[in-house]
């Protein structure tokens, strides 16, 4: 399954070293910055088909998962909440709150994805067993 990214590449030496062509290089130096769709492996890479003949891998902190438009992410109460990516921070997501007519009932909210993660793994995460010496 497809899925939407943005390049995010802040250091170039890692694909230096593995790269001998510098065409090669230089699509990914290209490619920084813009968005595609990219399949995500189950190793977390990412794999952008540029075109017939050229493609990227991406490890996964040279990209961003991006949510482009306002997506539902569930209601609270009579209020709608949705998010998408921020786009002043790739490493962001915005969130807001609908009231029943569509109107904005809470301003958006820009909150990292760190954090968001974060906050999911402590509510939602599975419960380590203790141990307990007896």
């Amino acid at each position: 399954m497809k899925k939407r990214i943005k390049v995010t590449i802040t250091d170039f030496e890692p694909i230096k070293q593995n790269l001998n062509d510098p065409e090669e290089l230089s699509l990914y130096e290209a490619a920084n910055g813009n968005t595609y769709d990219a399949e995500i492996e189950h190793d977390g890479y990412a794999v952008v088909d540029l075109s017939e003949d050229n493609y990227l891998e991406l490890a996964p902190t040279e990209y961003q998962l991006m949510i482009e438009e306002w997506t539902n992410a569930g209601k609270i109460g009579d209020l709608t909440l949705q998010t998408k990516s921020d786009p002043a921070d790739d490493k962001a997501l915005l969130y807001r709150m609908l009231d029943e007519t569509g109107n904005e009932a809470k301003a958006p909210v820009s909150l990292p994805k760190q954090v968001v993660e974060q906050v999911s793994k402590t509510w939602f995460g599975k419960k380590q067993k203790a141990d307990v010496d007896a």
